[in-house]
């Protein structure tokens, strides 16, 4: 698909869509029926823009519950390819792909995104999950990256997000994103997620097959009780602690990020485990990014607003000759001393990054677009967070994983330059 048909496309559905809710919101008046609508258009766009609102789904505190129950549908209740189309991937994927993998894949699929469809299937005694690619769905997401890179370079010629990192950003994002699309890369990060979450309690990945893995097609260990969700308050709360663990784990010791922790992804099941999917969209940190995070981390733990600011100057890609250092620092420090210690239901890390972002902008301190992932994968959990367990103290939880993070790291975050007046 071309991006300039992709553009098309966009645009007709955009339309078409503009008018179906002009018409819902007149006669009905519903919100449910509008929330409907945004998630038919996204569902029909596909491609980013569906991943895009898989994200939006987690965040209820942002969306409402209404668009945020709709958008949730996206996770794993798309609309699934025809048995044709994966029998044809699995096909080109083996020369001969087994009979009991043909015969799941003529059955219809137990869950189905943006990217796949997952099948389940007996091999050999052994009860599996088939994860099938969606033919042509690479060329929608090129054409779809490629339209959000060319507005991110319009955007950067704006003098007010001239200072901004917008085409780093979204380069690494689309990066990220099409990695999503090469399995065998997905069936590597799921062997490295499932080691490096090994030695979390309570914590469940499946294990990739990998003679039954090629091409489109990815197989695993089918992991029951995902439906079965906690029906007492204590084991909801007890199974969120246990998904925050895990992700901190990742993100100040092992540097390995999941992007996409949507509630399609990670679940919590009646007995409080945890079980968390799918490796595709996972960015490992460089060692500098993820100890200059740990320690920004640590410094908001510790509500030392100077040491955070001292780190993002570190860490920036550059500072603009002339810059209020001074400034930045005393506003940053201002921002994080505010926010120290606030439990999920007072701390909205979205409306923080947006501000810490804006005072890299206005005092023309170049951000590491790195930073970008980390922030990704919290707002996400931020979400299930203040859902499921908001008067968690996300802040302390995080505190052995930073310090643990610290120590057995190489402390490699460069120093702040001497002639950089602090």
């Amino acid at each position: 698909m071309t991006v300039a048909l992709r553009v098309v496309q966009v645009a007709v559905h955009l339309v078409a869509a503009l008018g179906r809710m002009a018409v819902v919101a007149v006669v009905t008046r519903r919100r449910a029926a509008l929330a409907a609508e945004v998630a038919r258009l996204l569902e029909r766009l596909g491609g980013a823009f569906l991943k895009a609102g898989q994200l939006l789904a987690t965040r209820v505190d942002v969306v409402g519950e209404t668009l945020a129950a709709e958008l949730g549908r996206l996770h794993d209740h798309v609309r699934p390819m025809s048995a044709k189309d994966a029998m044809l991937t699995a096909r080109r994927s083996f020369s001969r792909p087994p009979d009991e993998m043909l015969a799941a894949l003529a059955r219809p699929p137990i869950a189905s995104g943006s990217i796949a469809c997952v099948y389940r299937m007996t091999w050999q005694g052994r009860d599996l999950a088939v994860k099938v690619r969606r033919p042509g769905v690479a060329r929608v997401f090129a054409a779809d990256t490629a339209v959000v890179g060319g507005l991110a370079r319009f955007a950067a010629r704006i003098p007010r997000l001239a200072r901004l990192p917008l085409t780093d950003i979204v380069g690494q994002l689309g990066e990220a994103l099409r990695g999503q699309l090469d399995f065998d890369r997905e069936t590597r990060y799921l062997h490295r997620l499932r080691a490096d979450l090994a030695d979390v309690e309570g914590v469940i990945v499946p294990e990739a097959v990998d003679e039954l893995t090629a091409g489109g097609v990815i197989t695993m260990t089918f992991v029951e009780g995902l439906t079965q969700e906690p029906s007492d308050r204590a084991s909801v709360e007890r199974g969120v602690t246990t998904l925050v663990r895990a992700v901190y784990h990742m993100l100040f010791v092992r540097g390995f990020i999941h992007v996409d922790l949507h509630q399609g992804n990670a679940y919590i099941r009646a007995d409080g485990e945890v079980v968390v999917l799918d490796a595709g969209f996972m960015f490992p940190l460089s060692e500098m990014a993820r100890t200059s995070f740990t320690r920004f981390f640590g410094g908001m733990i510790k509500g030392d607003g100077e040491s955070c600011a001292r780190i993002l100057l570190a860490s920036a890609r550059g500072v603009a000759d002339g810059a209020d250092v001074a400034g930045f620092q005393r506003e940053v420090a201002d921002l994080v001393n505010r926010s120290s210690g606030a439990v999920a239901q007072d701390f909205e890390l979205g409306p923080f990054a947006v501000r810490l972002f804006d005072l890299q902008r206005s005092h023309a301190v170049f951000a590491e677009p790195e930073f970008v992932f980390p922030l990704l994968c919290l707002l996400a959990l931020e979400g299930t967070v203040r859902r499921l367990h908001p008067l968690m103290d996300f802040q302390i939880e995080a505190a052995p994983y930073v310090m643990q993070g610290l120590l057995t790291g190489a402390l490699t975050a460069p120093e702040v330059p001497e002639n950089m007046t602090i």
